[in-house]
């Protein structure tokens, strides 16, 4: 369960990453720096996304396959950190 918490506060982090990035490459749009910048934040944070998810799968043996874990980290996030946090 910790290795959960630890990837989700982890996906959160880059989250918040990749949401600056992409304010910072909204404003400047013709900046490729920003661009690459935000590109790379991006592929972090939807790495992490799926490295979760696929994670959730394997702790529970299937019984949450992959999809439904991606759905779970995307509506159901507050309730899991909640079930963690005990």
């Amino acid at each position: 369960m910790k290795i959960l918490l630890e990837k989700i506060k982890k996906l959160e982090q880059l989250e918040k990453v990749a949401d600056e990035a992409e304010a910072r490459y909204t404003e400047e749009p013709e900046n490729a720096e920003l661009e690459k910048a935000f590109g790379e934040a991006y592929k972090a944070e939807f790495d992490a996304y799926i490295s979760t998810a696929k994670y959730i799968e394997y702790m529970t043996n299937g019984n949450v396959d992959f999809m439904t874990a991606k759905k779970l980290i995307q509506t159901k996030r507050a309730e899991l950190l909640q079930l963690l946090a005990i």
